[in-house]
């Protein structure tokens, strides 16, 4: 069985059985489902008493545990970050790999109980509140190391946050007073010797820095590089110069020479500046002498120095070529001069390089010397430099000695007195006893449902039934399976459009209009469109081109004039179409309309001889009305019908009130 969408598949639908072996009309079935028997039922109970429930059950759990968790008091906890570096890694000799074995002796020493007893005396005379005893600090105080590195984390908890972090600033104090002692009892003098031999060094080589500074500026050394610097680097770039000078002037010489030579032979020489202008002399020559030679062939000579315009041509050609000779003649002279000039340029160039390099080469010689002196003056500096390092590293020594057992440290971050407390997480505990009192809760709900279900009598079994007629209206009943079981009360069902007077055309399902329209020409279609608009095929067959309005969209029924508006598909179909419509009588019309049940046959369709105009204009209506419009309305669309055609129509109608033929989509689908 094929669905169609305009048969819902939870209501009653059409179907078409095979034509009986006897002969006649084939008989009509429709599918129907019988609505189960209700049985007695516990009372529901109500959205207010399931509320109730769930209340009781969430402020059960949730009101003690809420008490618990806020009457507990709160924790603080202040913390600073200390790095220590070993002896080794302070001096620059160690490695930087963390040392797990000092990190632990420095929290012993941390949390030794004189250090301790120092804390809290500090305490009582920066803040005034009353410290605990060395006893009590030890659960309150931690040493925690970070995990791949020096950095230790000192921390205190308790009740009081003000108190907190001076109690951790004060034991770093402590620490730092007990390290800085320790360190001045070993150090003492030999401190103070070496800072002022360090001292004094610093003095001389301040001194020593600034003579050499002087001394460079004096004799213009730049760079700490020899050949670097501006009296050499100039040396450099005469020679230089010197060699390119040379180059030039035997190009020039050489060019000279040459130009000379070809002016000796007879060879023509012309300076660049005149290669144009002799170039565009014998461009204009040729032309002339080709002119000329025409000329000549024409006329004899004798007519062409008796006609003053003729004869001007042969002159003009003497005096281009006297022009010519010019101008090769001064261009010879002009790049004899030329070549002349550039060679003693570059002697002269030559000349003045040779002075200047030797000038230069005095001064270098000069500059090499006080060069030589500035690198003593250098050298004296660098041994200066070396004895004041070996004196900061005699004065690193005594103090890597001195603070062997005492390493460095140094505060990353001190404590700040903190603001929330780190436990009890109230928040966090509050939300999981919302959970737990919620998911208690839902538990004594599911409980209730399995309860209620477990008392609630099962629900029959739905039954279906059939109903069956032919075409006469004789309605004919039978049983059919469902639900396993054989039966079903039909009585109470509503009537189908065939039970109603006056049997109802057939109704096709929107895919076999589709096959209809796939197989059918321009000419068919444009009848198929106007039936599938809800014109009848009189108004068809009664239609001009002037009943068209292809700009508005709309066709004007002959009938009773009507708008009826055209779908957009057929809408184009109909453009620039000649003649419109294609039929131009009614008998043409009905000839046209005979075709359509061929082209069912064609399609395949079942009981294809049924499928006529009119049962396409009544699937249209029907398609109307099972959207939901108003059957008083559909005169509008296909004009007036009694009122028992139109109640045949009733029963498609979807439950609810109709709406108007506006509402509606009035375009059938095979036509969007």
């Amino acid at each position: 069985m094929v669905r169609d969408p305009q048969y819902p598949m939870d209501g009653p639908g059409p179907l078409e059985l095979p034509a009986p072996a006897m002969g006649g009309a084939p008989p009509r079935i429709e599918v129907l489902t019988g609505a189960e028997q209700p049985r007695a039922e516990l009372p529901r109970r109500s959205p207010l008493s399931w509320a109730l429930w769930f209340l009781a059950a969430f402020a059960l759990l949730l009101v003690p545990a809420t008490l618990w968790n806020f009457s507990r008091p709160p924790v603080y906890r202040a913390t600073a970050t200390v790095l220590t570096t070993v002896p080794a890694e302070r001096s620059g000799v160690g490695d930087s790999e963390a040392d797990f074995q000092h990190v632990a002796i420095q929290r012993q020493l941390l949390l030794s109980r004189q250090l301790l007893t120092d804390t809290l005396t500090r305490v009582e005379v920066a803040g005034g509140n009353a410290p605990p005893t060395p006893d009590d600090l030890g659960p309150m105080l931690a040493v925690d190391a970070l995990p791949g590195t020096n950095l230790v984390e000192l921390s205190a908890v308790g009740p009081r946050p003000l108190l907190l972090g001076e109690l951790v600033n004060a034991w770093l104090d402590a620490y730092e007073a007990l390290r800085r002692r320790e360190i001045e009892a070993r150090v003492g003098t030999e401190l103070t010797k070496l800072t002022q031999q360090g001292d004094a060094l610093e003095a001389k080589i301040a001194a020593r820095r600034a003579a050499l500074k002087r001394f460079r500026e004096q004799h213009d050394i730049v760079t700490l590089e020899r050949d670097s610097n501006r009296a050499l680097q100039r040396l450099n770039t005469l020679q230089e110069s010197l060699a390119d000078a040379e180059d030039t002037q035997i190009q020039a010489k050489a060019k000279l020479a040459a130009v000379e030579a070809a002016l000796a032979g007879g060879e023509p020489v012309i300076a660049e500046g005149q290669a144009a202008q002799l170039a565009e002399l014998e461009q204009e020559a040729s032309e002339l002498e080709v002119r000329v030679r025409q000329l000549r062939k024409r006329y004899t000579e004798m007519f062409i120095q008796n006609d003053p315009d003729k004869r001007a041509l042969p002159e003009q050609l003497e005096l281009v070529r006297a022009r010519i000779r010019a101008v090769r003649q001064q261009g010879a002279q002009a790049a004899l001069g030329e070549a002349r000039r550039e060679a003693e340029t570059a002697t002269d160039r030559v000349f003045r390089l040779q002075r200047e390099l030797t000038e230069q080469k005095r001064i270098a010689s000069r500059f090499s010397a006080d060069f030589e002196t500035y690198q003593d003056l250098q050298a004296d500096l660098t041994a200066l430099d070396e004895l004041q390092r070996q004196t900061q590293n005699e004065r690193v020594e005594v103090e890597t000695k001195a603070i062997d057992d005492y390493p460095q440290i140094e505060i990353i971050e001190p404590a700040h007195p903190p603001r929330d407390p780190v436990r009890p997480h109230y928040l966090r505990d509050l939300g999981l006893s919302v959970v737990g009192a919620g998911a208690a809760g839902l538990l004594v709900l599911a409980g209730l449902m399995l309860f209620d279900a477990s008392r609630r009598p099962r629900r029959g079994a739905p039954m279906t039934g059939v109903r069956i007629w032919d075409d006469g209206g004789a309605e004919r009943r039978g049983p059919q399976l469902a639900g396993g079981a054989i039966g079903g009360r039909l009585g109470h069902l509503e009537p189908t459009p065939a039970a109603l007077p006056g049997a109802a055309p057939r109704q096709l399902m929107s895919g076999e209009v589709e096959a209809l329209w796939e197989l059918a020409d321009d000419a068919e279609r444009q009848l198929l469109g106007l039936l599938l608009c809800g014109l009848d095929l009189p108004e068809i067959g009664a239609l001009k081109a002037a009943s068209f309005d292809l700009d508005a969209g709309v066709v004007m029924a002959p009938a009773d004039g009507r708008r009826v508006p055209l779908p957009p598909g057929l809408q184009v179909l109909l453009t620039g179409r000649t003649p419109l419509p294609v039929w131009q009588s009614a008998a043409e019309a009905d000839e046209l309309a005979g075709r359509i049940p061929l082209l069912a046959l064609d399609a395949g369709l079942a009981h294809a001889t049924e499928v006529t105009p009119e049962v396409l204009r009544h699937t249209y209506l029907a398609y109307l009305v099972r959207q939901g419009a108003r059957l008083t309305e559909l005169h509008l669309v296909a004009g007036r019908m009694d009122a028992a055609r139109v109640q045949r129509y009733a029963p498609l109608s979807p439950a609810g009130a109709s709406r108007p033929l506006a509402q509606v989509e009035l375009t059938y689908p095979v036509l969007a």
